[in-house]
């Protein structure tokens, strides 16, 4: 190693302390994106499956699962009363009779809806993405990467000391902080 490198403990110092700054204001973004995600999905889903006509789909898959409902339960029924007339159908009897056989190659309306909730999700993480606070949140990411390269790249403590007060500068954050001052004690 030589002389100009920046000592392995000095980095670890430097990204510690890029992310004690940078990490609470990314967090802060974050939970202000999600908020803003939620708010659009509290409107949006139901608005989202009329646009993309999935609300029509889902209601013929509603209503036909009632139908398969009311033949399963029609066909357990008959089945059923059938068995009782002869005792080799009633010990013979199968009773998952039109149930859970192919569960897996069918879609059911739950399934819709969740795939809906996911696409919908996904069309408001865009949209937030590309309003304000997700450029800023970007941003801020971009910033740490930056800094985070920089204390990798840096050859000495000052020079890396005095380009992140500068990088920080950028967001509002004072790179040294300054300690406060004690307060005098009065003499008695």
């Amino acid at each position: 190693m030589s002389k100009s490198e920046i000592k392995v403990r000095a980095q670890d110092h430097f990204k510690s302390k890029i992310n004690r700054l940078v990490k609470p204001q990314i967090q802060r973004e974050e939970l202000k994106l999600k908020a803003d995600i939620n708010v659009i999905l509290d409107k949006g889903s139901e608005n989202f499956s009329k646009k993309i006509g999935a609300d029509k789909v889902i209601q013929k898959l509603e209503k036909a699962t009632e139908e398969l409902e009311k033949a399963s339960r029609l066909a357990h029924t008959f089945f059923g009363n059938a068995s009782l007339k002869n005792t080799k159908w009633k010990s013979s009897l199968i009773y998952n009779l039109g149930r859970g056989g192919n569960k897996s190659k069918t879609v059911s309306v739950k399934d819709c809806y969740e795939q809906l909730n996911t696409w919908a999700e996904e069309q408001a993480k865009e949209i937030v993405n590309g309003s304000s606070a997700g450029k800023k949140l970007q941003y801020l990411k971009a910033i740490q990467e930056k800094a985070e390269d920089m204390v990798e790249e840096a050859n000495s403590p000052k020079e890396l000391s005095e380009a992140m007060g500068g990088l920080f500068q950028n967001i509002g954050i004072a790179w040294d902080n300054k300690l406060p001052a004690l307060p005098h004690k009065k003499q008695d």
